[in-house]
C-alpha cells in the first residue's frame, strides 16, 4: 500500500452528528491567487448587473423578451426561427464544458460561477464586515442570543435580503429590460405583474441560498460536481496537496526536522477552505479549485524558509511525478468537434439575413377555384426585421405568366427588432397550371434592393387542353 495515498472522508465535512448541518467560518486567504480573484469577481459582478443597461447600435446587449419572442445576443436580435443557432450555441458550451474541464478541471467553480462570485465576491464580505473574523463569528454564534447578537444579525440579514432583492430585479431585467425591472418597485407594476411576483420569488430563493443554503449548493445540488468524475482524468489540472513531500506531516520542531515533511499541520489550508474540507485528504467533489489553500500554504512555506507548492495546481499525474500530457485524445476530439460546429455556427451566423421573409401555407383548404376561372392559394408571410431601426418593404411573387399577387396592408413598416405577419394571396389562371405544383418564388424588396427571397409551392388541379 502506498504511505502516501490520501484518502477523502466518506462523509461531507458539513454534516454533523444525527445529520445537522456544520457550518463552515472560513477565513480569508492573502496571496496572488486571492488578488486575482478579488479583481475578476468584481468585474464579473459589474458584468452581470451592468449587462442589462448596455447597448449595441440601438438594440439591447442582451435581452430576452420572452412573450415577444425576441431576443438579443451581443447586440444580435434572434428570433424562434434562429432556433438552430441556439442548439448549435448549446452544443458548444456543452463541448467547451467538456474541454475546458479536461484541461483545467473546475476552473469555472472556483473563478466564474455565479454562485461563487456572488457568495465569496459579495456576501462573504458583508458578513465578515459586520461580524467579524471566524473566531468572532464562531462566538457570536454559540454565545448568547443578547443586543449585539441580534443587532449583527438583523443588520447583516437587513443587507443579505436588500442585494438580493438587487440581484432578482437585475436578473429580470434580462428579460423586462431595467427600465422595467426597476420600475416594478420604484414605481407602477402596471403589465408587468408577473415580472415582479418572478422577481420577489428569485429574491427569496436567493437570500435562502447565499444566507443559509450557501456551499451546500455546490456540494448537494449542483451536478457539475457529480459529473467531474468523468470529465476530468490524471492530467487535468486540479489543486492538489503533494503527500510525497508534505507528509509525514507535524508540528514545526528543530529536532526532527529531517524525519518530518514539509507539511507542519498548521491547518491554514482548511481554516480558509469555503466549502471546509481539507485538501490534503485527496481530490474531493466539495473543492471547487477556488485556490484559497494555495494562497494559505504559500504563505506558510514563505514564513518557515520552505519552497512554495506543496499545495498547488497540478495534476494527479504531476503530483504523483509522473509526466503530465496536455495533448489527449478526448481533448483532441473535443477540440476537433467544437471547431466544426464553431465554423457551422459562424458560418449561419453571418449568412443569416438582417430582414428576412418565411412563408407558410395557410391552414385549411389548399386551393380555391374561383369564378373568374382562376385559382387561389393562401400563404402566411412572416417578415422578421433584426436591424435596430425600420425599414419599409414590399412583397412581390415571381412565377408563370398570368400570375397575380394580393397582400393587404402592404408596403409593411418593420421596427427595428420586430416580426409581423401578414396574408399573401396568390391567383394563377386556372389555364396556366400544368402541374399540380407549381413553383412560385416571393421577394422581399426595400425598393430596387432585394432583401429576401423564399421558395414555396402552388396547388392546384391540372387544366387540360385535349378534347
Amino acid at each position: 500500500m502506498d504511505s502516501h495515498a490520501l484518502h477523502p472522508p466518506d462523509l461531507s465535512v458539513t454534516i454533523g452528528e444525527h445529520g445537522r448541518r456544520k457550518w463552515v467560518y472560513s477565513d480569508v486567504a492573502h496571496g496572488r491567487f486571492t488578488r486575482a480573484r478579488t479583481i475578476l469577481y468584481s468585474v464579473l459582478v459589474l458584468f452581470y448587473v451592468a449587462a442589462p443597461w448596455l447597448s449595441i447600435a440601438g438594440q439591447p446587449f442582451l435581452r430576452f423578451d420572452i412573450p415577444a419572442r425576441r431576443y438579443s445576443i451581443i447586440g444580435m436580435t434572434f428570433v424562434p426561427t434562429d432556433l438552430y443557432l441556439l442548439a448549435l450555441f448549446l452544443l458548444l458550451a456543452a463541448l467547451g464544458m467538456f474541454f475546458f474541464s479536461a484541461l483545467l478541471g473546475r476552473l469555472w467553480c472556483g473563478w466564474t460561477c455565479p454562485q461563487t462570485v456572488y457568495l465569496d465576491g459579495v456576501f462573504r464580505r458583508i458578513e465578515r464586515w459586520i461580524e467579524g473574523t471566524p473566531l468572532q463569528r464562531r462566538k457570536l454564534d454559540n454565545g448568547p442570543h443578547d443586543d449585539t447578537y441580534w443587532a449583527k444579525k438583523l443588520a447583516k440579514h437587513t443587507l443579505f435580503g436588500a442585494f438580493s432583492l438587487f440581484l432578482s430585479l437585475s436578473f429580470t431585467a434580462y428579460f423586462v429590460g431595467p427600465q422595467a425591472s426597476f420600475g416594478m418597485v420604484l414605481g407602477s407594476v402596471a403589465g408587468h405583474s408577473a415580472a415582479l411576483i418572478t422577481a420577489l420569488i428569485i429574491a427569496a430563493a436567493s437570500y435562502a441560498n447565499f444566507a443559509w443554503f450557501r456551499e451546500q449548493f455546490c456540494t448537494f445540488l449542483c451536478p457539475y460536481a457529480r459529473f467531474q468524475s468523468v470529465m476530468l482524468d490524471d492530467h487535468s489540472l486540479i489543486v492538489g496537496y503533494d503527500p510525497q513531500r508534505g507528509e509525514p506531516r507535524g508540528m514545526l520542531r528543530p529536532t526532527d526536522l529531517a524525519s518530518r515533511g514539509d507539511c507542519i499541520d498548521c491547518k491554514r489550508c482548511v481554516q480558509v477552505c469555503p466549502t471546509g474540507i481539507d485538501i490534503r485528504d485527496g481530490l474531493q467533489l466539495e473543492c471547487i479549485s477556488c485556490t484559497a489553500c494555495i494562497d494559505a500554504c504559500d504563505t506558510v512555506m514563505d514564513r518557515i524558509g520552505k519552497p512554495r507548492g506543496l499545495v498547488r495546481y497540478d495534476s494527479l499525474a504531476g503530483i504523483a511525478r509522473k509526466p503530465r500530457r496536455v495533448i489527449r485524445a478526448r481533448v483532441l476530439l473535443y477540440a476537433v468537434v467544437m471547431a466544426v460546429l464553431l465554423v457551422g455556427f459562424i458560418t449561419r451566423l453571418s449568412s443569416r439575413e438582417a430582414v428576412a421573409l418565411t412563408v407558410a401555407r395557410a391552414p385549411g383548404l389548399p386551393y380555391l377555384a374561383q369564378n373568374d376561372g382562376k385559382v387561389r392559394n393562401t400563404f402566411n408571410l412572416y417578415i422578421t426585421n433584426t436591424e435596430a431601426h425600420s425599414e419599409t418593404v414590399t412583397v412581390s411573387v415571381i412565377g408563370p405568366a398570368g400570375v397575380d399577387l394580393l397582400v393587404p396592408g402592404q408596403p409593411f413598416e418593420v421596427g427595428g427588432g420586430e416580426r409581423i405577419n401578414a396574408e399573401a394571396f396568390v391567383m394563377l389562371p386556372a389555364a396556366q397550371i400544368r402541374s399540380s405544383e407549381t413553383p412560385l418564388t416571393f421577394r422581399l424588396t426595400q425598393g430596387d434592393n432585394l432583401l429576401s427571397t423564399q421558395p414555396a409551392v402552388f396547388l392546384g388541379p391540372i387544366h387540360s387542353t385535349a378534347k
